[in-house]
């Protein structure tokens, strides 16, 4: 575990924000309106209603910021009106270092631990959570910046490959001297700095998409295409690849061969997405008088039973649980 002086540095051209200074009762607001002000519109939801213990510190290098974050257990969502809300297009690694960060993002959910690392994109829904006492570096890139650099990259939000260890430790090392060594001063060639701290993170990427998924661009684009199709249509019951290929002015066989590349089937990929959308609307304050079953069926199931359980089988939980909790 590190020491609190190497987690948060005493610099003077940081930006530090933190709940001390309100009452329990106006906490939780409070924190919630500091999210937003430092990442982009999130909603923060938590066990308790009173009192929440939080502070963040963060370094602006270039068009990338990093922060350091040190609070008690909460929920922390990007929805859907957040949002159209805020628009920012942007991604953000996470690096936890101490104790354990559930996430649930592009289809994809689990924990990661001290030493790992998550990318999430401010473009789709995403919830990271975290108990008591947990701590985390992270960076915020502009989306296009990473994109330039690895066009396949949404293809690697919400931890789809192994995490390479060394490699997450590397450019954990680089946002922690990026942030002692400039945060006093600030650098004289800040963009030059967040170039090489932007290539780094798509190095991480990278070396864990190992040689790529076999995609060229433009087949990736056009996957893209159709995913953003089936995410946008996924209340549809029939929705099927024949549907998706007709809609999207390809042959079926010419679907199935996008998708084998991205190691999931065209019915696997439907399945996630119905599942993910489940799972925010669940999770959603302005889900609370849905119930169980008309979320089911909005999203395109058919039986209740068979919902819960393939829900239960992806997520470890009930649907009725996410409400409350994702652990």
């Amino acid at each position: 575990m590190e020491r609190e002086h190497l987690i948060f540095p005493q610099v003077k051209r940081m930006k530090a924000f933190s709940t001390k200074d309100y009452s329990e009762d106006k906490q939780l607001g409070a924190w919630q309106e500091i999210m937003s002000d430092v990442y982009y519109s999130l909603e923060i939801k938590r066990s308790q209603t009173r009192g929440l213990r939080g502070k963040i510190r963060k370094y602006d290098i270039g068009p990338v910021s990093i922060t350091t974050f040190d609070a008690d257990e909460q929920r922390v969502f990007r929805t859907k009106p957040r949002i159209a809300r805020d628009p920012e297009d942007a991604y953000v690694f996470v690096m936890p270092v101490r104790k354990d960060l559930y996430f649930n993002h592009n289809g994809r959910s689990g924990f990661v631990k001290p030493g790992g690392h998550v990318l999430v994109s401010t473009s789709d829904f995403y919830e990271l959570s975290c108990p008591d006492g947990f701590v985390n570096w992270t960076v915020k890139i502009p989306g296009e910046e990473l994109r330039q650099r690895n066009p396949c990259v949404d293809d690697y939000t919400g931890c789809r490959f192994p995490i390479d260890l060394p490699m997450s430790h590397f450019a954990r090392q680089q946002v922690r001297s990026l942030a002692v060594t400039f945060g006093n001063a600030g650098p004289r060639n800040s963009a030059g700095l967040a170039r090489n701290l932007i290539d780094t993170i798509a190095l991480v990427v990278t070396t864990e998409m190992g040689s790529g998924d076999g995609a060229t661009k433009s087949q990736y684009l056009i996957r893209g295409r159709i995913m953003s199709y089936i995410r946008n249509n996924i209340g549809e019951f029939d929705l099927s690849p024949k549907m998706i290929a007709e809609a999207n002015g390809i042959s079926v066989s010419y679907l199935y061969k996008l998708f084998r590349t991205s190691g999931m089937t065209v019915g696997e990929y439907i399945m996630a997405q119905r599942l993910q959308a489940a799972y925010e609307r669940l999770a959603a304050t302005s889900s609370r008088q849905t119930t169980v079953a008309e979320v089911a069926f909005s999203v395109g199931f058919r039986n209740l039973s068979h919902f819960s359980r393939v829900f239960r089988e992806n997520y470890g939980v009930s649907p009725t649980s996410v409400r409350n909790s994702p652990f």
